[in-house]
């Protein structure tokens, strides 16, 4: 129960460490990005006011000699790009898709390229965008920008290699996601520590309270017993009592048997208690043979209120890994409650079938006034009893379906109830077994 509780606070905090994480890492890398994709923008509309200025200037020019190298004879409207770095790209191309200008830095396959891309994907006026280009084998990301040309029959694509940038943001996701495992790894262990640290004084308290209760049980059986020795030995003379007084005698044997139960009941819960935090040693058990029986048993008592015990349980060869005793009680305890609850001359259906090949379903069926909807969820917590018609003059501790509870959970299995006014109430019980084998001995 424990390293449960201290494995669920282990992952509470883990929990919130890994969101805090996220949180923390997409900001700084959302951030992170937003900076470098602005500063890209920024760059490019810079570029973009130079390259339509030098256009502007271009188109004044009459003739002007060409650069050294390139020949004496002059040209109409040349352009300089000086101000373009080796990594940026500048593409002037007339409405009928015809180029105008480009940036003679760049090899021509890259322009070609490029031109090829930007013609099949035109950006709007104004925005941007990110094209993948294969150049010579090599794959680069090319973030493109189309400003807003004066000239309406000209459009102007400038775009810059961001291959590294990105390159760079994506080594970054990796190493935030390296560098969050690791902590949260780092965390988790912490978190066990801390809060094995934390459960220490919660569990001193809880085997002290439970220490408490077993030996307070112990203690008070053997005054109970010798006071219900001698209420016996006065029931035996009662006849000369007065009315009143053999009264008050019966009426206090059977609270010193009520109180008997309840000290059989905590003593029950404080064995299962250490039993569901040890390792029991279970044995194969035969399902059929043991409700039968826990039922030809509970027949007997039964009787007294001409109630039947049904038994349809259909397990041949059917076993179950579990603690006998325990098994045997938890199937007297369902019993019992159906028989208390049932009305004169009555029947219990007790059922079993075998669902699959790797677990049973175990029903115990009464037909007495059912239990209240709003007492269901409540039915399996100690001590509690509906205060309705099912309840009234019965006797019991509201301890028995605790116990039961305790025991389906110790044999990994899972325990659930359906009631009405009219069909009565139904315990199911589901419970792993294991395959038959001829090797098994009982």
């Amino acid at each position: 129960m424990f390293e449960y509780t201290r494995k669920k606070l282990t992952l509470m905090y883990s929990g919130m460490l890994a969101l805090i994480l996220l949180v923390v890492f997409f900001g700084s890398y959302w951030t992170l990005a937003a900076i470098i994709h602005r500063n890209e923008q920024t760059q490019l509309e810079s570029i973009a006011e130079k390259t339509i200025h030098e256009w502007k200037e271009s188109q004044t020019r009459m003739l002007l000699p060409r650069p050294p190298g390139e020949g004496g004879i002059p040209v109409k409207g040349r352009m300089d790009f000086d101000f373009l770095q080796p990594n940026q790209l500048c593409l002037i191309v007339s409405k009928g898709q015809q180029m105008l200008k480009q940036n003679p830095a760049h090899h021509s396959s890259l322009l070609s390229v490029f031109q090829q891309a930007i013609m099949q994907h035109p950006p709007e006026a104004g925005e941007t965008m990110r094209i993948p280009l294969t150049v010579d084998g090599e794959k680069k990301i090319f973030m493109v920008y189309r400003p807003v040309f004066p000239n309406e029959d000209v459009q102007l694509y400038l775009a810059e290699d961001v291959s590294r940038m990105e390159q760079l943001l994506h080594e970054m996701r990796w190493v935030f996601f390296l560098i969050g495992i690791l902590l949260l790894a780092l965390a988790a262990l912490i978190g066990y520590w801390f809060s094995g640290r934390a459960m220490i004084p919660i569990n001193q308290s809880y085997k002290r309270q439970k220490d408490f209760t077993t030996d307070a049980s112990h203690e008070l059986r053997t005054p109970l017993s010798v006071i219900l020795s001698s209420a016996e030995i006065l029931k035996e003379k009662k006849e000369s009592l007065p009315a009143f007084h053999q009264s008050v005698l019966l009426s206090m044997v059977d609270e010193i048997h009520r109180m008997r139960r309840l000290i059989d009941d905590l003593l029950t819960l404080a064995r299962s208690d250490v039993e569901a935090n040890q390792k029991l040693s279970f044995q194969p058990i035969a399902l059929q043979r043991l409700i039968g029986e826990v039922a030809d048993r509970m027949q007997i008592k039964a009787g007294a209120k001409e109630v039947t015990v049904i038994n349809r349980a259909e397990l041949d060869s059917v076993f179950l890994m579990g603690h006998s005793d325990s098994i045997r009680q938890l199937f007297y305890i369902l019993l019992d409650n159906a028989v208390k609850y049932s009305e004169q001359g009555g029947k219990v259906e007790i059922e079993a079938l075998l669902e699959g090949t790797n677990r049973v379903v175990c029903s115990v069926h009464d037909y007495g006034n059912g239990i209240p909807e709003e007492d269901l969820p409540y039915v399996f917590e100690r001590f509690y009893r509906a205060d309705k018609a099912r309840s009234r003059n019965v006797e019991g501790t509201g301890l028995g379906l605790a116990i039961a509870n305790q025991i389906v959970k110790m044999h990994k299995g899972q325990i659930s109830v359906k009631s009405s006014k009219e069909q009565g109430t139904r315990f199911i019980v589901v419970l792993p077994v294991i395959q038959p084998r001829g090797d098994i001995r009982l």
